[in-house]
């Protein structure tokens, strides 16, 4: 298989994966940003990654978890009033809403384990992002989002090589 070096492999190699191991690789990716948020409800969340298969009912229960925490910190109209922090978790929830869907679609733009990548990105950009006096510090935020992707391309190496093995 393909090392992931850039993200046009990364597009390349998650669309030629199967459903199922778009939905392994995602639960990776949720799990590497999942401790941003500060959200108590989403702690459940934190078993069912770590399990290598889920039931029906553990899947509909992280996918209605997700969508109370994803409308309890939807994104404010006024930038001035956003607070980051709860921005973070907001794609956090979104992340496993897509993960959790039950269509289990990975057809489409983007295929179900990059658009869960795309998500945890946000949520490492915004966690990373503090409201001055004058705005954001995107600076920081770009470098955190930079460090993630990083993070994701190796997340895949690695999952791959385990399947080559």
């Amino acid at each position: 298989m393909q090392r992931i070096e850039n993200g046009t492999d990364f597009t390349k190699v998650l669309a030629s994966l199967p459903v199922e191991q778009q939905h392994d690789l995602a639960k990776q990716f949720i799990s590497s940003v999942i401790h941003l948020s500060n959200s108590p409800r989403l702690a459940p969340l934190q078993d069912l990654l770590s399990r290598p298969s889920c039931s029906i009912d553990d899947i509909k229960a992280a996918h209605d978890i997700a969508r109370s925490v994803y409308v309890e910190n939807a994104p404010g109209s006024d930038l001035s009033e956003v607070r980051f922090e709860c921005q973070a978790t907001h794609f956090i929830a979104q992340a496993v809403m897509a993960c959790s869907s039950q269509t289990g679609d990975a057809s489409g733009p983007l295929h179900l384990a990059q658009k869960v990548a795309n998500y945890c990105r946000m949520a490492q950009a915004c966690s990373t992002m503090s409201h001055g006096d004058e705005g954001p510090d995107f600076a920081k935020a770009e470098a955190a989002y930079n460090k993630m992707v990083q993070q994701q391309f190796q997340i895949a190496n690695d999952y791959l090589a385990s399947k080559v093995s």
